[in-house]
């Protein structure tokens, strides 16, 4: 029998493998590449960033753009479901006390910085974007935030992500814009 754990795992692989599949394309990586985007947001707990180097024949600035955007659907969608999960995901911090502790540093996060917090959260190349958005979610249950202006800081911090890889390969000597 195979467990959540493998299943997501499947999953993954089976869909970075699409998405090296249609490498070639760029309409049909375009497409592949926006619905990853979309649900590294919502399910998958893994970073997008790989996507943006897969494709040489597709744009990096339209790759960006998918990027940003995707995340920002994604963010729409779990704003909504991590108001639906929340007392699940509270039930953790009570199980695990590594998850106790990351809770209430995001519930300081949300207290004092807000969706500036969010953007440095999000904006960090090769985090998972799946768990703070749910717990920024799960948290808004004060109304701290609301929907368009945590769409857009997503937005904003899929770009900034996006460009901050593109700085860091830049400085190890890979030039993606030749």
């Amino acid at each position: 029998m195979l467990d959540i754990g493998q299943a997501l795992d499947s999953f993954v692989n089976g869909m970075m493998q699409f998405l090296a599949q249609t490498a070639n394309d760029p309409v049909m990586y375009s497409i592949v590449f926006f619905v990853y985007a979309v649900l590294a947001a919502i399910i998958l707990p893994i970073p997008v960033e790989v996507g943006l180097l897969l494709s040489p024949h597709t744009p990096i600035i339209w790759l960006v753009i998918l990027l940003g955007l995707g995340k920002m659907l994604g963010s729409i969608l779990v704003f909504y479901l991590g108001l639906g999960v929340g007392e699940k995901v509270r039930g953790w911090s009570v199980r695990w006390a590594w998850f106790d502790w990351f809770l209430k540093r995001c519930e300081w996060l949300v207290s004092r910085l807000h969706y500036m917090g969010l953007y440095i959260l999000l904006s960090i190349p090769l985090m998972s974007d799946t768990v703070p958005l749910y717990i920024f979610s799960i948290l808004n249950d004060e109304g701290v935030f609301n929907v368009q202006f945590f769409a857009l800081t997503n937005l904003l911090a899929g770009f900034s992500r996006a460009m901050i890889l593109f700085l860091l390969l830049h400085l190890f000597g890979v030039d993606l814009f030749h």
